[in-house]
């Protein structure tokens, strides 16, 4: 389990990265472009549909990222005043149906990627399978993910990740 986290966690990082250059990259290509198109009158075509792509990359990223953090947005409310056992079962559920939404996700996409496989952006001429690429491997991660928190659940290891923010808890 050990190693199964670490490769994880590598592979988290590995996208935290990739989706801060792709920030980075959108930023200075939409200014690009704002810029030829206003003072000089000449807009690239490519700048809007590479700044989408990455546009639509950083968003899966970023959504894989919040499932790994367990930072997407959660009602308590009503979940932490009901009983131990199930509120278990209730944060259990959660997670197995994000599991769910990660592999459906990825397993809905696949048609359309082998469909377009062929067809190319109007452009950049990148092959359009590209975009639809970003869905299927978030969805993918986001399985691997949850494959991870349920079985850490199961089992009562406490996660690094908890454990930090129970001391944060405790020191506010």
């Amino acid at each position: 389990m050990k190693t199964y986290k670490r490769i994880l966690d590598a592979v988290c990082f590995l996208f935290e990265v990739i989706a801060a250059v792709f920030l980075c990259a959108m930023v200075f290509i939409i200014a690009y472009h704002v810029i030829m198109r206003y003072y000089f009158n000449l807009a690239p075509r490519w700048s809007e549909e590479l700044s989408l792509q990455l546009m639509i990359w950083f968003c899966f990223i970023a959504t894989l990222l919040g499932v790994k953090q367990q930072a997407h947005i959660a009602i308590e409310l009503f979940v932490k005043k009901l009983p131990k056992k199930l509120f278990f079962a209730v944060t259990l559920l959660d997670r197995v149906l994000v599991g769910v939404f990660g592999v459906l996700t990825c397993v809905s996409i696949v048609p359309y990627i082998t469909r377009l496989s062929r067809n190319k952006l109007p452009a950049t001429g990148w092959p359009v399978w590209v975009q639809f690429a970003a869905p299927c491997v978030a969805g993918a991660l986001i399985a691997l993910i949850i494959v991870e928190q349920v079985i850490v659940q199961l089992t009562g290891e406490a996660s690094m990740d908890e454990k930090d923010e129970k001391k944060e808890l405790v020191n506010l």
